[in-house]
């Protein structure tokens, strides 16, 4: 396994945030021009790659479209990707290396094992908000590392196929 992988989190909004008309979801990708147009916003010329801003604090908030356009617009500047939102909801990924560089904490993960779970260092998955700048923090509830993948399907439930004995088990 390699030694900065590609990691993800789900950003959930505040409950008071809805999408505005146009917008791009999941139910509306014809939206993505004006979510360009929230992104490039204030960008100027000379304004090194979002990628290498070093913390939260460098990279500019969008001051137009729904908070879920600007939620979305802030973490592509920061050099997230920023994938389909679903509802209120969505989720960026970059390397290891960028979200704890960004965030400013160390993430944990067992490069030996696939699937691994990711968490901050001493255990969780709640990544901060304290470091986003006070209009982030205004849109943002949380933003959380996945759930590790459930590799257990097939084995050992009723019906599947570890359950063993039962009528078929064959004394005879």
């Amino acid at each position: 396994m390699e030694d900065d992988p590609y990691l993800s989190a789900d950003v959930k909004l505040r409950a008071t945030t809805t999408a505005k008309a146009g917008e791009a979801t999941v139910e509306n990708p014809e939206g993505v021009g004006a979510e360009g147009a929230a992104i490039l916003e204030g960008a100027a010329t000379g304004e090194p790659p979002a990628s290498r801003a070093s913390s939260p604090a460098d990279v500019a908030v969008p001051t137009s479209g729904s908070d879920l356009a600007r939620a979305k617009a802030y973490f592509t500047k920061a050099g997230f990707e920023v994938h389909a939102p679903l509802g209120t909801s969505f989720s960026i990924g970059n390397r290891k290396s960028r979200f704890e560089t960004f965030f400013g904490l160390t993430l944990a993960l067992d490069p030996e094992v696939l699937g691994s779970p990711v968490t901050v260092e001493g255990g969780g998955r709640d990544l901060p908000v304290e470091p986003l700048p006070e209009e982030v923090r205004a849109m943002v509830e949380s933003i959380r590392l996945p759930e590790p993948p459930d590799l257990t399907f097939g084995m050992g439930g009723v019906g599947g196929l570890g359950g063993g004995g039962g009528a078929a088990s064959g004394a005879g």
